[in-house]
Parts: C-alpha cells; sequence; structure tokens
C-alpha cells in the first residue's frame, strides 16, 4: 500500500477573531451628559436671586440621592453614616463679587436681603461641584455650575475690540451628569425661571449693529448737516490749496466715526444685557 500523504490537501489554519480583554488600566467610558447654556436679556433682582439660588439647591438635592445610590455602603458604619457624608461633601457652593471690589464665599443660599448685599453686583457664582473638589478631590456624578455675569461692556476705544461684533456675554451654566434625566429635568427648570425674567434685547447689542447705523443712518446725517450747514466752513475751504483740503477731508472723516463709535459704546454701557 502506497503511501498518498503528499496527496492529500494542505490545511488553512482559519483566524478566528478573539474578543478584546480590557486592560488593568484601561479606563471604563462611562456616558457623561451635558448641556450648555449662555443666558442672556435677563432682569434680574437681589429676590430672583435668591430664589434662583434656592432652585440650585433643590435640585442639589437630587443629585445627592443619586450620589447616594451609588455607593459602596460597605464602607460605612450604616446607611446614615453615608448619607451625612454626601450631604457634607456634595453642597452647593456661591460667590459673588460687587463693583467695589467686595468678594463673599459661602455655602447654600445667599443672603440676599441682608444690607451688606451689593447693589452693584458684578458677578455671581453657584456650584455644587466646587465645595468637594476643593476639600474632597472628588467631583459629584451630576453637576451644576452656574456664572452670571452683570459687568457692564467697556467705554475703552481701540483696535482690539471691534463695536460690530456682539456685546460679550461670559455668562454660562454648564449642566452635566451621569443620570440623563437629571440633566434634562435641571435644564428645562433654569430655562423656565429665565423665560419669565425674559426681557427684550436691544438692537444696539447685536452683531453688526454698528455698521448698519454708522453707513445707513450717522453718515447720512452727517452730510445732510454738512450741506444745509456748512455754508461757512465751505467758503473758507474754497480758498485753501487742494492738499489741505484733502487732509482737513480725511481727517473729518476719521473724527466723525470715532465721535460716531464712542456714542455707540455709551449707549451700550447705558443699557447693559444683562
Amino acid at each position: 500500500m502506497t503511501d498518498d500523504t503528499e496527496q492529500l490537501p494542505e490545511v488553512i489554519e482559519e483566524q478566528v477573531p478573539q474578543r478584546a480583554q480590557v486592560q488593568a488600566n484601561q479606563p471604563v467610558m462611562v456616558p457623561m451628559y451635558r448641556r450648555n447654556l449662555n443666558p442672556s436679556n435677563l432682569v434680574l433682582s437681589a429676590d430672583d436671586l435668591k430664589e434662583f439660588a434656592e432652585l440650585v439647591v433643590e435640585v442639589n438635592e437630587r443629585a445627592k440621592s443619586l450620589e447616594f445610590a451609588q455607593l459602596n455602603l460597605n464602607n460605612f458604619d450604616s446607611p446614615e453614616q453615608a448619607r451625612q457624608r454626601v450631604n457634607e461633601v456634595v453642597p452647593v457652593e456661591y460667590n459673588y463679587k460687587a463693583q467695589n471690589g467686595d468678594y463673599v464665599q459661602g455655602l447654600g443660599v445667599p443672603n440676599t436681603g441682608d444690607r451688606n448685599f451689593p447693589d452693584e453686583l458684578m458677578t455671581i457664582f453657584l456650584s455644587n461641584a466646587a465645595f468637594s473638589d476643593r476639600a474632597a478631590n472628588l467631583r459629584p456624578l451630576n453637576t451644576v455650575e452656574v456664572f452670571l455675569s452683570f459687568e457692564k461692556p467697556s467705554l475703552k476705544i481701540d483696535f482690539q475690540s471691534m463695536p460690530s461684533n456682539p456685546t460679550d456675554n461670559r455668562s454660562v451654566i454648564n449642566v452635566e451628569g451621569r443620570d440623563e434625566a437629571w440633566v434634562i429635568a435641571t435644564t428645562q427648570k433654569i430655562e423656565e425661571f429665565f423665560q419669565k425674567r425674559k426681557a427684550t434685547r436691544p438692537i444696539i447689542h447685536g452683531s453688526g449693529t454698528y455698521d448698519y447705523l454708522v453707513y445707513l443712518a450717522f453718515l447720512p446725517a452727517v452730510i445732510w448737516l454738512f450741506y444745509k450747514q456748512g455754508t461757512s466752513l465751505t467758503s473758507w475751504l474754497q480758498g485753501q490749496s487742494v492738499f489741505l483740503n484733502v487732509i482737513l477731508g480725511i481727517y473729518g472723516f476719521l473724527l466723525t466715526l470715532l465721535f460716531a463709535r464712542f456714542v455707540f459704546q455709551y449707549v451700550r454701557w447705558l443699557f447693559p444685557p444683562m
């Protein structure tokens, strides 16, 4: 009997795909839900700020309940101790700054009824994560951070700030967390609160408003005024050289634009967006 092994087909080893193994040092990806708000055109009183701080404290109570539900109770003597620890580490912290330089920081709801609460408020900050970040080097699973700016637009005139740009809005609210329902519900409550205190946005704070006002209103008005009231100046210019007329014309045009910009920025400062 002959050996026919050489006649057998060659065996091909099939590469079976293997499931990827999770490495010990590989972080586990957990979904995070986030909403960003940029509030503007608001008129807020001291009582409104207090009510808003109470709203942040309210949503933080729900955030603390979610935080407690994720704790390993084996690390505590009792569930009451664990809940107390959450209440200690995850409070709402606030700070506000006045135009005179006063800076106040505390926990909970600011005392807006105090005589020392500033009338000229520049900024106010609320957060349920700032204290835990600083005190325990931990960040809650669900956070809300609010920064409201009441600063007036600058009157400074330079080539770095363009009047055609919209007025800067530094106010921002960040809502993020592991619980999507909490993020959505918190965002809706904040939006409903601000919607009731919405004011009409002055058109002067919009983008391109300066260009429209200058070229469609201000310059035509200046030309018309010069045409009606500039007889004596025209007579004097006729006796001057062409070079001097060109120089004075360019200088007058630039000076007119400078005056228009000052008036524009002053109106922005007089009627701030917040």
